[in-house]
Formats: structure tokens, C-alpha cells, sequence
């Protein structure tokens, strides 16, 4: 198994041999870049979840450890957990709530009501507010297929994320698989020393006009 073969939008197989979902997203330790987990889109209909309490709309990713890796290429992933274990031990990686919007006066018209009002026309969930809890470890972030690249100076976006390039032996995310371009894209290995920080889904990079021109071209070995 080559780590590096990991790439999201893979599928994602039990060791019985059931479909789980799909490889979504990426969970890396922030300090040392070495991957922690993988995030499995479900989907709503492996999920469980019924349309008529809000299935439709939520998420369906779970969380697992790194550990459970079996066997990877770039066109699925295979875990050492039966589908049974899976649906016990993974963990929602997004976990959606829904709160009572307060009321600001009881008893007294105020602007809260007119709030708890409009959310609770048909077919809404009101009043109430949704809110999420993501079982991110502590110091860890995601990094996903299309997370947008966006360089500080001059700031400008150069791509969105395509895979993640891992060491063999450590684990570690060695460099980012960008794509670049509108129509006639093409994919560039962005080391992971250019990468400032990673937050809320967008890549910030620190690289000059010379560094970005000559970043190479990937080709994928399969």
C-alpha cells in the first residue's frame, strides 16, 4: 500500500467488502503535518439518517483513525473494520443540533420574536437554531479536495487542492497537489514549506511569481 495513493472521492470499503461512502476529507496534526484520521462520506442513504427529520440536508461524514488503513489505491480505500464496526466505532465527524431561539422578553413583543417568527414558517425546523460540533482533534486541521490556495502577497487565489502527497514511512503530508487554471487546468506539486497555515477550509501560502512558475507538473503513477 502506497499512503500516497490516498486521494479524495475514493471509495471506501469494509474488510467484508461493503461500500461505505467515500473518501471526503483529511484530518492532519497541525505542528507535525502527519495524518490523524480520514473522513468517510456516508451519504444520505447509508447513513440512516430519515429525509423527515432533516437527513436531507445534514452531513454524513464519519471519522476514523489513520489506524483502520488496510490497503489504498487511488480508486478506493479498504479499512480493517467490518461495516458492523464501522457503523459502531466511527464517529460523525460534523454533529448537527438544533437549539430553542430565546426569547429576549417573555410576555413582550421585541425583536426576537419577529426572529422565532420567520423561522418557524412551514417546513422549517423553528424557532430553533442550528448549530455544529466537529470532532476535531485538538491541534489538528482539514484539508480537502478543492480547498481554495490562496497565496498572501500579492493576495490572489493560484488554485483549489486536488490530493495530498504523503510520506511512505511517516505519514507526514510531504506536499499539496494543486489545480490550476479555468478551462485547460493542470496539476502542480506545491510543497508543503510554501503553506503558512491551513484555516476554515482555505490554504494560505507564502510563494513569489518565480517559486509559482516553476513548481512542477504532477503525474500521477497509475
Amino acid at each position: 500500500m502506497r499512503i500516497e495513493d490516498l486521494r479524495p472521492g475514493a471509495s471506501v470499503v469494509s474488510a467484508d467488502g461493503h461500500k461505505l461512502g467515500h473518501l471526503s476529507r483529511f484530518v492532519v496534526d497541525r505542528e507535525t503535518l502527519k495524518l490523524t484520521h480520514l473522513v468517510v462520506d456516508t451519504g444520505i442513504l447509508r447513513s440512516g439518517e430519515p429525509l423527515w427529520k432533516g437527513g436531507w440536508g445534514l452531513s454524513h461524514d464519519r471519522l476514523v483513525p489513520v489506524g483502520v488503513l488496510d490497503d489504498a489505491t487511488s480508486d478506493q480505500v479498504r479499512l480493517t473494520m467490518s461495516a458492523e464496526e464501522f457503523r459502531d466505532l466511527s464517529v460523525d465527524y460534523i454533529e448537527e443540533a438544533f437549539e430553542p431561539i430565546p426569547d429576549v422578553e417573555p410576555g413582550w413583543p421585541d425583536t426576537s420574536d419577529l426572529y422565532r417568527i420567520a423561522t418557524s414558517i412551514p417546513g422549517e425546523p423553528g424557532p430553533y437554531m442550528m448549530f455544529e460540533r466537529v470532532a476535531r482533534p485538538p491541534g489538528a486541521v482539514e484539508i480537502q479536495k478543492d480547498s481554495p490556495v490562496w497565496r498572501l502577497k500579492p493576495h490572489q487565489k493560484i488554485g483549489e487542492v486536488e490530493r495530498l502527497l504523503f510520506d511512505e514511512e511517516t505519514g507526514t503530508v510531504q506536499a499539496l497537489v494543486v489545480r490550476r487554471g479555468f478551462v485547460l487546468t493542470h496539476d502542480v506539486v506545491l510543497p508543503m514549506r510554501y503553506v503558512t497555515e491551513v484555516v476554515a477550509d482555505i490554504v494560505r501560502v507564502e510563494i513569489s511569481d518565480d517559486e509559482l512558475r516553476a513548481l512542477e507538473r504532477y503525474e500521477p503513477r497509475d
